[in-house]
Formats: structure tokens, sequence, C-alpha cells
């Protein structure tokens, strides 16, 4: 059941609050065993005194990294076990005397070919980090470097280190091969709320960051947070207040407006939100990476947030205000505060899910896209051959493959195209899902798309690399609401990979299994999808199909 918060007493709010931080999981299900779950993913709530009991462990082994003089560290992950890393590393960077930090969330073969190239190995170090200790990316990410390792040191477990679980089989794995250190994360704390954990601070710590500052940033704002903060001034509750509120009156495309230097920790607030709100047909859609648009662009399903450390954007904001759009500034005057930040959004979060009527702690729809890319890599590995075949456009041969839910008989790009335009309304949502290698070239042209969509169509829309947007918005995308559609881009072979050790298949394989595999969930979800195969130079083939997109947008 939704609830309005704007129709509940002040009492009423005080009350919620309190439930909170008394760790009542009955604010998100009325079902025993749901809440038996629920109650093992509220540890975000008092982790802080446990993780300030081991800051000088942290720090120690941060120094015992720097002193050896790596050339860089890599962290295999995926989710919430490498968003905070990621959006640390782009907005602090590494500090003077400090080695750089390469976030290594991805199955794309010539992103994980240029982290590290063979002559520099011996020289780094890999943090293996996995709450679950089976993520198959990391997995796969550990194989391939761990072979290179050992024909390269005497002692490859000295360059790993792991953070997971206690009791996983990266925990296992981490004692069988003789890793320098594993750090073992409080269990009851789920990978997207896990920023003030080892999953954050231990990279944090690697890149010279100050962690000690980021926990008294998150100190101050959980004081700010607590259950006997009046109301009306609690920070936490007020952005849950204002989220939930919004989303009752269908006002659920959360666009997320930033300066440059802030903008990569929308990165990190995407995952938070799309996985935790997005299921049973609701959720709130968070719109990360827009280029901003003239107000009469924006549909009345559009609130704002605006994280402001300059101010470059205010003549843009006051135009919103003007337009009487929902919208909320945060002032971010140093990067620290986000230490304070984590917690504001982790605490809003759940009381915005509370309010939709749904449980912020699971994530139900997952597991279908990794069963599919489980099927689909074992028919590759038995057979040698991807269980797909792809139409050929007669027109701009392009490739293409398109879900029963779009009329494509004629099996013509253009019109598969205007009929997702014909049935997806205008306060719906269009996600972009290049499994291609992270390219600015292809989040500029990827860009250019989605200001032409929302320009002539009206919707919004959302843009995320496979396979990482799986394990962020990949659960509202399947669980969300029904008024969205889906492109997938995946790409030719330019040469042939090695194969992962142990896998029989190469990184190339694996990529294009999961997105035929999520490809493959979305379907079965009834949600509109297409498939695009662009060519080996992926990026003309994107200009191509941009083309084709942008004649079906006006008709």
């Amino acid at each position: 059941m939704i609830i309005r918060p704007s129709r509940l007493s002040k009492e009423e709010k005080e009350e919620i609050v309190k439930r909170l931080w008394n760790k009542d999981p009955s604010l998100w299900s009325q079902d025993p065993d749901t809440q038996k779950n629920i109650i093992n993913r509220l540890g975000w709530l008092d982790v802080l005194p446990k993780m300030k009991n081991k800051l000088e462990e942290i720090i120690n082994f941060a120094q015992e990294i720097k002193e050896e003089r790596f050339s860089k560290v890599v962290l295999l992950g995926m989710g919430g076990s490498s968003l905070c890393p990621l959006i640390m590393s782009k907005i602090f960077g590494n500090q003077e005397g400090w080695p750089p930090l390469v976030v290594l969330d991805t199955t794309d073969p010539d992103v994980i070919e240029e982290a590290v190239h063979d002559d520099e190995i011996e020289k780094c170090f890999f943090i293996f980090a996995s709450k679950s200790g089976t993520t198959i990316e990391p997995n796969t990410q550990f194989a391939y470097f761990w072979e290179k390792l050992k024909k390269t040191v005497k002692d490859p477990g000295k360059h790993f280190a792991a953070i997971t679980d206690p009791g996983t089989p990266l925990d296992v794995l981490s004692r069988e091969k003789g890793f320098r250190k594993c750090f073992l994360n409080p269990p009851d704390i789920g990978g997207r709320y896990s920023a003030l954990s080892y999953f954050g601070l231990v990279p944090a710590s690697i890149l010279g960051i100050d962690i000690n500052k980021i926990l008294e940033k998150a100190e101050k704002m959980i004081a700010l947070c607590g259950p006997d903060v009046p109301i009306d001034e609690n920070p936490g509750f007020i952005l849950g207040e204002f989220l939930g509120e919004m989303a009752a009156q269908s006002k659920d495309k959360l666009s997320f407006l930033a300066d440059p230097d802030i903008e990569p920790f929308g990165l990190w607030l995407e995952q938070l939100i799309a996985e935790s709100s997005g299921k049973d047909t609701l959720g709130i859609v968070p719109v990360v990476g827009e280029s901003p648009g003239i107000p009469g662009f924006y549909g009345g399903d559009r609130i704002f947030v605006y994280l402001r450390t300059r101010g470059e954007l205010d003549d843009f904001v006051k135009e919103l205000k003007e337009a009487e759009f929902p919208l909320m500034v945060f002032d971010i005057k140093d990067y620290y505060d986000l230490g304070g930040e984590f917690f504001r959004w982790e605490m809003a979060t759940a009381l915005a899910c509370h309010f939709l009527g749904v449980n912020a702690f699971d994530e139900p729809n997952v597991k279908l896209a990794k069963e599919k890319t489980k099927e689909i890599v074992e028919i590759y590995v038995r057979e040698k051959k991807m269980p797909i075949t792809f139409w050929v456009d007669p027109q701009s041969q392009i490739n293409f493959k398109a879900s029963r839910m779009l009329a494509s008989s004629m099996k013509s790009l253009s019109r598969t195209l205007r009929d997702l335009f014909l049935v997806l309304p205008s306060w719906g949502y269009l996600a972009f899902l290049p499994y291609l290698p992270y390219d600015n070239d292809v989040e500029e042209i990827i860009t250019d798309m989605r200001k032409l969509v929302r320009q002539e169509k009206g919707c919004s829309t959302t843009m995320g690399f496979g396979p990482r947007y799986l394990h962020s918005t990949g659960q509202l995308h399947k669980g969300g609401v029904m008024s969205s559609a889906f492109i997938i881009f995946t790409r030719r072979r330019k040469k042939e990979y090695p194969e992962i050790p142990g896998y029989g298949l190469s990184f190339w394989h694996l990529q294009f299994a999961q997105a035929v595999g999520d490809f493959q969930a979305l379907s079965e979800a009834k949600r509109r999808v297409l498939h695009i195969h662009l060519p080996v130079d992926f990026k003309l083939g994107l200009e191509s199909f941009s083309k084709v997109l942008s004649r079906a947008c006006r008709l």
C-alpha cells in the first residue's frame, strides 16, 4: 500500500523514524519470513562504531600497500562492491604519493586487457570485493589475473586482498590462495548500503583519502537523522518524505543535476534508489547523466535534485523553480561531505520505499538475468555457438532482434522503433544499455540520442553500461514501472580473445551472454526491448543506429 507522507501527522512521522532506528522490519513487509531477511540487512544503521574500531587495521593495510610501491591497485567487483570505490576514485582521485585505483566492474575484454598490461602485472595489487563471493564478474576477473600472476611472481597471493562476508567462497579462497589480507564485513549489510563499511573504506584508504574524516562527516549526519531530532529538522526524513510523496503522486522520475566535479556521485545514487525501490511494478526512476534541457521539454512526472559544489547550474535551476518543478538542492562544500551524504541517502531511500509499500532490501528480479546468462554460457561451452539469431534491417543493414512485445513482423528496424514509440508514453522512460567498452565517445553518442528522444517524445531516458547496470538499475528494469522500453547494444568481436581459465569461454562471450540473458529476462517480464548488434567498429555502428532512431522519433 502506497502511503502519502503529507497525510501523516507529525506524531506518525516521528513514530516511523523511531521504528527505523529500532530496526523494525514491519516498515517494509508484514510477512514473517521476509521480515527475518530484512532484519539481516539493516546493519548499515549502526555500522559506524564497528568501522571506527577497525580504522587502525584499514589504515595500516593501506600504508603497507603504499610502502611496497605498487604501481596501481585494481579493484575487482560489481554493483555495491564497486560503485562506492568508483565514485571515490573519480571525485577524490588518488592523493599524492598513493597508487591510483582502477575499478574493474565489467566483463568487456578490451577494458580488462587495458586495465593491466602484461609487462606491469608484477607491480599491481588486486582487491577482490564481493559480498557473496559468487558474483561471476569478479570471479572471472580473478581467474584471469591469477593465472597471469602465477606465471610472473613466486607468491601471487601477496598481490591480493579480499573484502567479503564471513564464510563465503571468497573467504575460503583467500585462505587457500594465501591472500595478504581478507576483510570480513558485517554480514547484515546489503551491497548497496555498504559504502560506510569495509567495501567503501578500504579502497578509499588505498587512495590516500582520510577515512577518519569520512566517518566523522557520517557521524554528524547520523546524529542529525536520529530518532530524537525534530521531524522537520531531520535531513534523512525530509529527503525520504520528498521522494515518497512525489512517487505517490506519480512524479517518479528523479532527475539528478550536478556540478561536474561531483557528477560521478550519481552512479552510486542510481544503484541505491533503483535497486531498492524498483519492484512490484513500482519504483523511483533515477535519471543520471542527462544533459539539461529547456524546462518545457520535461513532463509532469519529473522531480529534480541538484548536487551543488560550484553553482554552475544555478541559472538552469532557477528556470526549473520558475516552472514549478519539485526541486531539492544539496550543497556539498567539501568532498568529505560525501560521508554524510551516503547515510542521508541510505536512510531516505529506505523511508521512501516504506512510503511506496515495497521492500527496500531485496532484489527479486536480479536473479533471473543471472540464471539466463548461466543457461546461455552452458549452451556455448557445450556447443560453441551462441543461441541467438538476428534480423538484418534491409535499409541500414543493422543486425537487431526485438521482443514479442514489439510488432516487428516486417523485420524492419525503423518500423520496430516506430512501434516502440507508439506505445511508450511521455511519462515512461527509455533505457540505453550498451555492452561496450567504457568510452567517452560512446557516452556522447548516446547522450545525443537521449536528448533527441526527450525533445521529440517527451519521455525520460537513462543509460547504463552492461553488465554494470545488471547490478544496479537492472532490478528496476524488470520489477519496476511497466511504462518503459530498453535498447541493448553489443558488438562483433574484433579478434579472438583468450579463454578465461577454468570457464571455457572468453570475456567477449561472457559479456555477450549477459546481454542476451538480460534480453530474455526483460522479454519474460513483458518489457519492450530491442537488441542491436553492432559491427566491429561499434562507434560507427552507433552513429548509424542514431540516424535510424532520429527518423523514427520524428515520425
